[in-house]
Order: structure tokens, then C-alpha cells, then sequence
């Protein structure tokens, strides 16, 4: 007998439905959300069983399951927004209901499997996302810094990150001991942060160097290391895209589009997956556009497109194509084209 399973995934425990080629209910279960336990209960129940396939939706643990029970079981993952348009038809919404819900959906094939990343590109995802958090956190508290010196009349200014304590501590001068001693303890914690920022910085800094596709990548002008380590942890494995132009709807820098009956309206991009890298895409492409001063074929259609429909949206279409580029790029292990200047110009 065909067995199809699904698996609700919590933190704390695993809802389990296995269903046949009827849809028939044929065993449940409720296993603690450990690899090795799934793995123990799947080898126990599963000996009467031809499994064909295991169905789960992506969520914290998603990555972790999937290469843990890869190697030895079909899993798949499925997005989660696509599985909650079939499982909000249920009545009643609990843990054991949507793993029922989720064995179905295995069972007829109605899904689209979603990349689970690499293990390589998890840990590049963690970098940046890592350092992303550090600066946040430090701009954050360097603010908190300002607004409460403001109180006491005491306006900052413009300032580098490596001046900015001097001038707070410089400032603080004959001031009330108990405003010095709070300013010097925030003071404290934003240093190290920065320290902790510097040190991933440099990190990322040698990952990109030694790193072929990062090096390819950063020959784009306004591509720089975090935008390079960003979209390859993003991308992962780029033959998962059948064509490059894919790479511009998965990162959502392409336009909304709504249709029904006599309704058809585009709108906006659609802003889906990673954010990040959409905004590195949209400075590498303004630094393009602004401060690059080599001429490029690309730079070219994006001053022509700026001039006809406004800066913002040449600036966001430039970096779609860039997303475009830099997938081709990979592919076929090249560098960036410039391309020909035009005889006009070049004159």
C-alpha cells in the first residue's frame, strides 16, 4: 500500500497523519520534534508501507527536518502561504487537523515544492543577517543617545561612527554626574557593538575575497561585499531557476497584478521573499546610476528610463535587472559587461 504522510511541525511536538491512495486515514501520531525521533517512528510504523511521499510546510524547523530526513525518507517542503489557502477550508483549525489536511495535499500532488538552502547558505544567511542585526541595534542606540542629550541642549551634528563616542563624552562636560554616568553606560554597549560589527565585517570581507562567484559579482559597479555574500545565500543554487528572468519574481522587485472578470490593475512591485537583498539591490543600482562614472549598457537604459518615468522607478527596475545579471553571471562564470560605448559618445 501507498502511503502518503503529513507532518504538522510545532516546536515542541510533531502532529503526524498517514493516508492511502483512497485518502483513507490509515495511522496518526503525535512524535516530539526531533529528527531522530520522526526518523524512529517512520522505520516503526512504516514496514506494511510503500511511503510515497512526505509532505511539511516551511517554518523554523523546516531546514533542519528536511536535510535531516532527506537522506533517508522523500520529504518535501511546501510553502506555507500555499498550504494555508487549502487548509483554511477546514471547520476547525488544530495541529491534528492540518497534518490530515497536509497528507491530503501530498496524497494529490496539488503543490509546488519549495528550495530548502544549503547548509552553506544558511550560514551565509546567518552573516549577514547577523550583521544586519548588530547595525540596527547600534543606530538604534546611538539615536537613543541623541535624543536624550538633545534634553539637555546638546545637539551631535553629523558624525563617523569612530568619532561619535569622543564627541558624546566631549559633550557631556560639566554636566550632571547621573546623566554622565547613564551616557557613559550606553556609550559602552554601543562600542561593543560596533567592535562585534567590525569583527563580522571583516569576516564577510575575507568570505568575499576568497569566494569565486562573490568576486564575479563584485565587478558589477555599486555591487559590494554585503550585496555579493546577500544574494548568493539568497540564490543558493542558481540551476533552480530555469531562466535568470525568474530570479526578479522570486526576490519580488517585479510588478503586482490583480485580474477578475472586468478588474485588471497592476500595481506596485510584489515586495515577496527576501527584503534585504532587495534593498541592496536598490542602492547598488542607485550608486550606479549616481556615482559610477563608467559608461555600461546597463547604466545607459537606466539614465534613458529615469528621464522618461522618473528616478525611483528606473532606480527599482535597474535593480531587477541587476538580480537578472548577476544569476546569468553566475551561470555562465563571466564578469560584468560593460559593453560598447556608443560612437556618439565615445566621440
Amino acid at each position: 500500500m501507498q502511503a502518503f504522510i503529513g507532518f504538522d511541525i510545532s516546536l515542541q511536538s510533531t502532529h503526524v497523519c498517514v493516508v492511502d491512495n483512497e485518502g483513507n486515514v490509515v495511522r496518526e501520531g503525535v512524535v516530539p520534534s526531533d529528527v531522530s525521533a520522526l526518523d524512529i517512528w517512520l522505520r516503526t510504523h512504516s514496514k506494511k508501507w510503500a511511503i510515497k511521499r512526505i509532505v511539511f510546510e516551511t517554518g523554523q524547523l523546516s531546514t533542519h527536518f528536511y536535510h535531516g530526513l532527506r537522506p533517508s525518507w522523500p520529504v518535501t517542503c511546501i510553502d506555507a502561504r500555499h498550504a494555508h489557502g487549502t487548509l483554511k477550508a477546514q471547520r476547525i483549525k488544530t495541529d491534528k487537523n492540518d497534518a490530515r489536511g497536509l497528507a491530503q495535499i501530498a496524497r494529490t500532488g496539488w503543490f509546488k515544492a519549495t528550495h530548502v538552502k544549503s547548509d552553506e547558505g544558511q550560514a551565509l544567511r546567518a552573516l549577514v543577517g547577523g550583521r544586519k542585526q548588530l547595525v540596527a541595534i547600534r543606530m538604534e542606540m546611538e539615536n537613543h543617545i541623541r535624543g536624550t542629550l538633545k534634553t539637555f541642549g546638546i545637539k551631535l551634528g553629523a558624525v563617523t561612527a569612530g568619532g561619535f563616542a569622543p564627541k558624546v563624552k566631549a559633550a557631556l562636560a560639566g554636566k550632571d554626574t547621573l546623566v554622565i554616568e547613564t551616557m557613559l553606560a550606553l556609550l559602552a554597549a554601543r562600542d561593543g557593538l560596533l567592535a562585534q560589527q567590525k569583527a563580522l565585517d571583516k569576516r564577510c570581507a575575507t568570505i568575499a575575497r576568497d569566494d569565486a562567484v562573490c568576486k564575479r559579482l563584485k565587478t558589477i559597479p555599486g555591487v559590494g561585499v554585503i550585496t555579493a555574500l546577500t544574494y548568493k545565500a539568497e540564490i543558493d543554487d542558481p540551476l533552480r531557476f530555469r531562466k535568470s528572468r525568474d530570479v526578479g519574481v522570486h526576490i519580488g522587485l517585479t510588478p503586482r497584478r490583480y485580474a477578475s472578470g472586468e478588474v485588471d490593475r497592476s500595481g506596485g512591485i510584489s515586495k515577496c521573499s527576501n527584503g534585504a537583498l532587495r534593498t541592496l539591490l536598490f542602492e547598488a543600482s542607485v550608486t550606479m546610476l549616481t556615482r559610477s562614472g563608467k559608461w555600461s549598457r546597463l547604466k545607459a537604459w537606466g539614465v534613458r528610463l529615469a528621464k522618461r518615468s522618473g528616478f525611483k522607478i528606473a532606480a527599482t527596475a535597474m535593480a531587477r535587472k541587476l538580480a537578472v545579471i548577476m544569476h546569468r553571471m553566475w551561470v555562465d562564470e563571466t564578469n560584468f559587461a560593460y559593453g560598447d560605448v556608443p560612437v556618439a559618445q565615445a566621440a
